[in-house]
């Protein structure tokens, strides 16, 4: 926790009680939610909290590494919780579409100020999809 807390430090936020909070949820908890679901549970564990609000915290935890936002085809919004890890720096998700599993991918060939095609890379966002090795058994009954 100390370690996420430091993170959200050094990108110049604050560390507030409901901040601690969210990232204490998906750390113990895990898992894909959306902000009703993030705020469904504070308002259990912390006492009222409005949607705004979530979401606000939500999207600045994104922008400091801590969670990151699920890229989807749906409308609603999803936040995971980001590699913990140190020495992982620079990564990518992959996200079990079965049950929700989150994993990092590590080895990304793209950096910005690359060309590519005529193009200078400024940014990326990469995340794929698949199931993890225990949905694959469940739905086929053979391991990968």
């Amino acid at each position: 926790m100390e370690e996420l807390l430091d993170k959200l430090r050094a990108a110049g936020c604050k560390v507030t009680p409901r901040r601690k909070a969210i990232i204490d949820l998906f750390l113990k908890q895990g898992g894909i939610r959306s902000p009703q679901d993030v705020q469904e549970i504070l308002n259990e564990s912390i006492g009222q909290c409005g949607l705004p609000g979530v979401y606000r915290n939500l999207e600045t935890l994104a922008s400091c590494g801590i969670l990151f936002r699920i890229a989807d085809f749906g409308s609603e919004r999803r936040y995971a919780l980001c590699g913990v890890d140190k020495t992982e720096g620079h990564h990518h998700h992959i996200i079990c579409v079965s049950c929700g599993k989150v994993g990092n991918i590590t080895n990304c060939q793209y950096r910005e100020g690359m060309n590519i095609d005529g193009f200078r890379i400024v940014s990326h966002l990469v995340q794929l999809n698949g199931l993890c090795e225990s949905c694959v058994t469940k739905k086929t009954g053979y391991e990968q």
